[in-house]
Formats: structure tokens, C-alpha cells, sequence
């Protein structure tokens, strides 16, 4: 039965601020669903060819430039996540008092098949495509769509009753869902990121939690034991709560005794596969397989096709993805670590001294705290971008500190100062808008850059 707060969509006009991936998204399933849709973007026409073009073939009207007053006619508003609400279109929307949801809020309205939504400050990416590989693995039908990189928007229409949909989501659409209703809601961690946008750690706690807002009892919370600020938001769930990280006798749960990852759904322990057999390195990743490993068993897949994909699950581009070695010298490109507690967790997944690469727009991050990790893994930090000056007042006395002006400077310096069996780490802590376009851009230009060493 449709959640009351489901509006009609036929025959109403909508409009949809940003022309990003996910924005020409839903406005494409708004109008297969008989909306009258209307798209604005603050971007000239001539930066957005390709989606004015997908948008002119549909038939959806736009603007591009400007937010004219014409977003206003419409009895809904579908926001970009990258629009913050503080700014002044937003604030002309709510003063019209005009509905506001996210993209993946509304193609949740027309999902038939059971949704898993996987947030935390780290490892969201890697959990939700492991999933993916698990039912996979398990034969069974699923899309995996979201902040991963895919709106859902695209592939809603195309999910079997039969089957799952596995959806990253952030705390930016988070904070625009109201029916938002996933039948498995895994929350992973909780660090200080996107503070330039949130503010303050409470408000940003306050964003996450919202993944399990609209659960009940015949639901459930996939939550990180270890996460004092998860184990306290969780208390609040009205699903049941099952822990990851931790025994216990109280509630159904995830953890790694004797080197055995091993959940406790049934009545008995089920061992799933070894520690030393996953594909995947750093006790990070051991968490993000235990979260994945019992929101799939939760879904009646076989403990099997679970090791399987466990064992075989290759790890997506920019995250911890091993480049190539040049001299002796590993290369691995983490540049989807934008967050302090990422690069923690990537400083202690190696032996080997490191060479490490970072910098970029900060977002309003703590240096400090990767104080002592830095001072016991790294050789050297190469540092470059915006945030550069503020990274080396942090990390002064850790370890040398270099500075560079281009990502391709940094990758020489690296180079020089690198010696053999050590490792060149791109994992910059900030984001990448001061120079590249996004996370993946820089990503393929560090790996571009490697492959001409």
C-alpha cells in the first residue's frame, strides 16, 4: 500500500533544480510517469551539451543560467544533493512553501522490490557493491544504484518484485526524503565530514540517522558496535537492530572470532569464510564485509554465494585500488578518501612504509587526528591543494612535509623520495573541487600520471 505521504505525480507539474546525473534522472521517470516536468540548472547551456541534449530528446523542458521564478510553478521540487538548502534558491522555495524531496526519495515511490540503503561516513561505496556481488553471486535479481554513482532513477523501473534494490545514500539526500522506507537500513560509522555544509557534528549525526527514520518493527538497523555515536543514534530505531563488530547474547549479530567471519542470525553461529580468504585488506573492510555479509543473510542468502563473493569481490576504482609498481615501489590510488577517518583506516592497511599524497578543498576537517597514524606509517607527505598550508600546521614534526603545486609535481616527488617495498599513497583527506572536477577525475589522473612513470 502507497505511504500517504506519496504525492500525485500525473498530469502535475514538477520541477527539478540541477542537471547533474541524477537530476536528468528523475526528470526522465517523473515524465514516463506523466508528470509535466520542467528542469532548471544554474550552468550555462554550453557545460551541459550532453544532458541538454538527453533532456530536448524527452521532451522536458529547461533553462539553463539561471533559477528563474518559473521552478515555482509546480507542486513539488526535486533538489540536487550538491544544492545546499542554506542557499538563496532554496530559500525562495521555502518561502513559497513548495514540497522539497531528493532524487532517490522519489524513485523509492515507485520501487516494488525490497530496498537495502547503506550510509556511514566511510565504506558506503565498497558495502554497497559488495552487496550487489553478493546476490549476484546468490542468483538473485538486484540494481545497485545511488550516491555509488547510478541514481536510482535509471533503474528503478527495471527492479524485479523478486529481487532488491542495493542504494548508497548520503547525507546530503538524506536530507531531503520523507517516505524514504528501506527494509534494510546499514549504518557503518560516524566521523566529522561535510562539516562546510552541516555545520556541526549533531546536525550531521542527526542527517544519518534519518536512514532508519521511517522503519518498523518488521524491519531492520545493520549498525557498526564499535561506533559509540552509531550504538547511541541506533537506540532510536523502531526496526530491529542488528550489530556488527561485537558479540552479543542480546541481539542477532556480525563479528570475526578465531579469524572467522561469523554471524549469529539462527540459533547457531554461522562461519562464513576466514578472514585470510577475503579479497579485500584492512580491518575497515572486515567491518564493511560484516555489515554486507548480514544484511544479505537478513535477505535469505545462502551463507555460501556469501564467501564466495567475499572471496572474489574486486575493489571499485579510487578506492584503494593498486595502480601499478614501479622500482619496487607500490602505487595505490585512494582518492575517494575524502575524509580524515579514511585516510586513518588507508595509513593502517600497510606494512611497508608510506609516501603519502593529499590535500585538496578542506571540509572543514581536523588534521590533527592523523597525527600519530602519519607518524608511525609515513615515510613522507606530499602535499598540494587548498588545504595544503592547513594540512602541513597539523602534521608539522610527524614526518617530512613537501610541497607541490600540480598533482603531477606530487607524483614526481613521491617518486624520488620513495624507496623499494614502499608504498605511494593517493589518499588526500579533502575533496577535489580546487582542481579536478570530482573524486574520480583526480583518481584517473593520478593512475594516468603512474602509468607514464
Amino acid at each position: 500500500m502507497l505511504d500517504k505521504r506519496i504525492p500525485d505525480i500525473r498530469g502535475k507539474r514538477w520541477t527539478v533544480l540541477g542537471a547533474a546525473r541524477s537530476g536528468v534522472a528523475v526528470a526522465g521517470l517523473l515524465k514516463r510517469r506523466g508528470a509535466d516536468v520542467f528542469l532548471s540548472e544554474m550552468a550555462p547551456r554550453e557545460e551541459k551539451r550532453d544532458e541538454a541534449g538527453i533532456l530536448d530528446k524527452n521532451g522536458i523542458p529547461s533553462e539553463f543560467g539561471e533559477h528563474s521564478k518559473r521552478i515555482l510553478d509546480a507542486i513539488g521540487i526535486v533538489v540536487s544533493p550538491g544544492i545546499a538548502l542554506s542557499s538563496p534558491v532554496m530559500q525562495m522555495i521555502e518561502d513559497a512553501g513548495i514540497p522539497v524531496w531528493s532524487e532517490i526519495e522519489v524513485a523509492s515511490w515507485f520501487c516494488d522490490a525490497p530496498m537495502i540503503a547503506v550510509t556511514g561516513s566511510n565504506g558506503k561505496s565498497t558495502t554497497t557493491a559488495l552487496m550487489g556481488s553478493i546476490f549476484r553471486s546468490a542468483g538473485r535479481p538486484c540494481v545497485v544504484a545511488g550516491n555509488i554513482g547510478q541514481p536510482f532513477s535509471d533503474y528503478v523501473e527495471s527492479v524485479e518484485s523478486g529481487g532488491v534494490a542495493v542504494l548508497e545514500v548520503s547525507s546530503f539526500q538524506l536530507e531531503t526524503i520523507d517516505a524514504f522506507h528501506p527494509t534494510v537500513a546499514v549504518f557503518l560509522n560516524l566521523t566529522p565530514d561535510h562539516l562546510d555544509r552541516h555545520c556541526t557534528m549533531e546536525a550531521y549525526s542527526r542527517l544519518k540517522a534519518r536512514i532508519f527514520e521511517n522503519q518498523v518493527a518488521s524491519d531492520y538497523l545493520v549498525y557498526n558496535g564499535l561506533d559509540e555515536k552509531v550504538v547511541e543514534l541506533a537506540e532510536g530505531a523502531r526496526s530491529e537492530r542488528i550489530v556488527f563488530g561485537v558479540e552479543t547474547d542480546s541481539l542477532k549479530c556480525g563479528y570475526v572470532h578465531q579469524g572467522m567471519l561469523t554471524l549469529q542470525i539462527g540459533q547457531k553461529p554461522e562461519v562464513i569464510c576466514s578472514i585470510e580468504s577475503m579479497s579485500m585488506r584492512g580491518d575497515h573492510n572486515v567491518s564493511n564485509a560484516l555489515a554486507a555479509a548480514l544484511a544479505a543473510r537478513l535477505m535469505d542468502t545462502d551463507g555460501k554465494a556469501i564467501a564466495e563473493a567475499l572471496q572474489t569481490y574486486r575493489a571499485l576504482p579510487h578506492r584503494m585500488e593498486f595502480v601499478r609498481t614501479v622500482d619496487g615501489v607500490d602505487w595505490v590510488n585512494d582518492s575517494k578518501a575524502t575524509n580524515v577517518d579514511a585516510v586513518w583506516y588507508a595509513l593502517g592497511s600497510f606494512s611497508t612504509p608510506i609516501i603519502l599524497i593529499a590535500g585538496g578543498r578542506d571540509k572543514d576537517a581536523d588534521f590533527r587526528l592523523l597525527r600519530k597514524r602519519v607518524a608511525e606509517r609515513a615515510r613522507s607527505v606530499v602535499l598540494l591543494g587548498e588545504a595544503a598550508d592547513k594540512l602541513e600546521q597539523a602534521l608539522q614534526g610527524t614526518c617530512p612535509l613537501i610541497h607541490v603545486n600540480t598533482l603531477e609535481e606530487a607524483v614526481k616527488k613521491a617518486r624520488e623520495v620513495a624507496q623499494p617495498h614502499d608504498v605511494v599513497l593517493l589518499s588526500p583527506a579533502c575533496a577535489s573541487f580546487d582542481m579536478f572536477t570530482n573524486f574520480e577525475d583526480r583518481g584517473d589522473q593520478f593512475k594516468a600520471l603512474v602509468e607514464q612513470l
